[in-house]
C-alpha cells in the first residue's frame, strides 16, 4: 500500500498524501522497478538505433510502443529528461506512422538514442 489515508489528519490536504506516497519506502521500491524496467528496454531501444543508422528493418509501431511507455512514466516517477526524451521520438514516430512526415532513419535514430542516453543518465 502507498499511503493509508486514514493515517492523515484531514487538514494535510491532497498535498501531504502526495508527499507521503512520494517519500515512501514502497514508492523507492516502485521506482527501482521502473529503472530495471527501463535498462531492459534499453537494451530493446539500442538494437533499434543500430538496425535504423544501418539501413535494417525496424517495426516503428512497435518502436513507438516503447518510447510511449518510458513517455508516460517517467514523468511520474521523477525522470523528466527521460519523458521529455521519449516524448520527442515518440511524437516523431507518431508523425511518420500518420503519414505527415517523411520517414528519416537516421533522425529518428538519433530521437531514440537520446532517451537511451536518459535511461542511462536515470540509473547510474
Amino acid at each position: 500500500m502507498l499511503w493509508d489515508e486514514r493515517n492523515l489528519s484531514r487538514d494535510q490536504g491532497k498535498g501531504a498524501v502526495l508527499g507521503y506516497m512520494f517519500d515512501s519506502a514502497e514508492f523507492a521500491a516502485l521506482r527501482e522497478e521502473y529503472l530495471q524496467g527501463a535498462r531492459e528496454r534499453a537494451g530493446r531501444l539500442r538494437e533499434a538505433v543500430a538496425a535504423l543508422r544501418e539501413g535494417g528493418h525496424v517495426d516503428l509501431r512497435q518502436l513507438r510502443q516503447e518510447v510511449h511507455k518510458l513517455r508516460g512514466s517517467g514523468g511520474f516517477y521523477g525522470f523528466r529528461a527521460l519523458s521529455a526524451a521519449a516524448a520527442a521520438a515518440e511524437d516523431a514516430l507518431l508523425m511518420v506512422l500518420d503519414g505527415e512526415q517523411k520517414r528519416d532513419d537516421h533522425a529518428l535514430a538519433d530521437l531514440v538514442a537520446r532517451v537511451v542516453a536518459e535511461i542511462e543518465a536515470a540509473t547510474l
